[in-house]
């Protein structure tokens, strides 16, 4: 028969494990171990790619931000503040740099656009339909303050929590609940045409008229 362990020698869950392993690959990557760092930013990389996407609007130019960030983030490395989340902090850096490539990819696109015989080409219409759905999604963010676009994209596409979205916007838990809230709200009236769909014209509305 197995006889279980004694009370005092059983294997209990270290709820510190998870953080100390993160600190000592942090402790590593600072001191120059690319194998380290690797380690340490794996696991982050789907949530990365997915926020610069939804930030930046353009898989290229996600793939571009997602690069730069662990590149920033590898800079900063000994900023990080041990005990927080280390995935608030890899996510802030990926949405501004996804932000900053945005803004000077549309300086571009205006240079382009404004020079004589610009190239148009043709868009098939189910991705221009696709395009334009993103265009507004993208218009709608961009017209919130930084902090609320910020506070958006962290909650709706990297899923942090409350916590985290303030360890990774240097507030209150408090006042990042009150951020997403009116960050939400205010996307939501800002694509009320997204989500309620386009007005019916007068004959169709009288003919569905009961």
């Amino acid at each position: 028969m197995v006889r279980p362990f004694p009370a005092e020698t059983r294997v209990l869950p270290n709820a510190d494990a998870d953080t100390s392993a993160e600190m000592r690959l942090v402790q590593r990557a600072v001191g120059g171990d690319g194998r380290a760092f690797a380690t340490l930013v794996e696991p982050h990389l789907d949530l990365l790619y997915r926020i610069a996407a939804r930030a930046a609007g353009n898989a290229a130019l996600a793939e571009d931000a997602v690069q730069e960030a662990l590149e920033i983030v590898h800079r900063r490395l000994s900023r990080y503040e041990p005990g927080t989340s280390f995935r608030a902090f890899v996510a802030a850096v990926a949405v501004r740099r996804a932000r900053t490539l945005l803004r000077a990819e549309l300086r571009r696109s205006r240079r382009e656009a404004t020079a004589p015989d610009s190239p148009q080409p043709a868009t098939p219409a189910d991705l221009y339909a696709a395009e334009e759905t993103a265009r507004k999604i993208r218009a709608a963010l961009a017209t919130l303050p930084e902090k609320r676009q910020r506070v958006a994209l962290l909650r709706l596409d990297a899923g942090l929590g409350y916590a985290e979205i303030a360890e990774a916007v240097g507030t209150t838990e408090g006042s990042a609940r009150v951020l997403v809230h009116h960050a939400l709200r205010d996307l939501n009236e800002r694509l009320r045409d997204l989500i309620d769909g386009p007005p019916k014209d007068a004959n169709e509305a009288k003919r569905s008229e009961p």
